[in-house]
């Protein structure tokens, strides 16, 4: 085993409580981070994983950027960053809109998608304007960064939107992509958006900002998104399963993968793709050249995502109000 560590609502006049959203989308993450090697569980006295730093209540998202782990707490309207490097340091905690759901990291900047005033904010002390709210006009569920822009999900409005990174402001009329778009991710030349309301997949051109070809069936309910090894992963949350696509063509590529539980949220590594359990706590791994399934730990609570890099693998718990790095035996 290597020495490193394991390396991704609201719409108007239908306005639905922030838990609420977070129960519907909780478990989804977009991971945006490069891919390092696979970790196992330690656990410490008390039977909790080593390295677990309370971060607020009801956090539902975590990504990381160099050395920085950055995790969103929706019953604060916060996020808060963390150093790698010196967990027992003082976490720095900065205002997001209000119910931050999810995350993403890009070029320096923290991007905040908030369920609970259809804004996104975006964080970096070295931009004007950091901290500012973005309208998205429409419920924000999930939020992924390419260099053409920050990509926004609208669940109910079944919509994707585009803001420019340069003027932080929305950049043409909003990407019809299904029903309730709820999982984002970039890579293989194109965005790949999870309809969980009808169980496809829409792949947007960037550049066009246009969706290429139908919708692309996967499994039941599906929750995540992940791109690797020349492939599209997706979580299907309803049926125990991973569907696997070409990340060049959108075709499906074998069966679906059988995981078992609730998979909920994806990372993908060097040497496989992590596999989170929202129900069960299982982290499992697919390995990409036979497709066979392995576990690897198990995590306490209700852990609803997990992002990589900084030395570990990083796994949020929405119950406990955690974030824990998993570390080698």
């Amino acid at each position: 085993m290597s020495d490193a560590a394991v390396g991704s609502t609201r719409g108007e006049g239908k306005r639905l409580p922030w838990w609420v959203v977070a129960a519907a989308a909780v478990g989804m993450v977009v991971l945006l981070v490069a891919p390092v090697a696979i970790v196992l569980l330690t656990r410490g006295s008390d039977d909790l994983p080593m390295d677990s730093i309370r971060t607020g209540r009801t956090p539902t998202d975590v990504a990381v950027q160099g050395s920085t782990v950055w995790v969103v707490s929706g019953r604060d309207n916060r996020v808060v960053s963390l150093d790698a490097s010196d967990l027992k340091s003082r976490p720095s905690v900065r205002d997001a809109g209000s119910a931050p759901l999810r995350l993403a990291v890009g070029d320096g900047s923290v991007w905040t998608a908030n369920a609970g005033d259809d804004t996104v904010t975006r964080l970096d002390p070295l931009l004007p304007g950091s901290g500012r709210r973005i309208p998205v006009g429409g419920d924000a569920v999930d939020i992924a960064i390419s260099p053409e822009g920050a990509w926004v999900t609208n669940g109910l409005q079944g919509t994707v939107t585009r803001i420019d990174p340069v003027s932080n402001k929305v950049m043409g009329p909003p990407v019809r992509t299904g029903n309730f778009p709820a999982a984002i991710a970039v890579g293989g030349g194109y965005v790949w958006v999870v309809n969980a309301g009808d169980g496809t997949v829409a792949r947007v051109d960037p550049r066009e900002n246009v969706v290429v070809g139908k919708r692309l069936p996967v499994g039941r309910s599906p929750e995540d998104v992940a791109v690797g090894f020349d492939s599209v992963w997706v979580a299907n949350h309803g049926d125990g399963t991973v569907t696997r696509l070409s990340a060049r063509t959108g075709r499906r590529q074998g069966t679906p993968i059988k995981v078992g539980g609730a998979p909920a949220a994806l990372a993908v590594t060097r040497e496989g793709v992590l596999v989170l359990d929202s129900k069960r706590g299982d982290i499992s791994e697919i390995l990409p050249g036979n497709g066979a399934v392995r576990r690897l730990s198990r995590m306490p609570g209700f852990p609803s995502a997990i992002a990589v890099g900084a030395g570990g693998a990083w796994v949020v718990d929405a119950r406990s109000g955690t974030v824990t790095r998993l570390s080698e035996r």
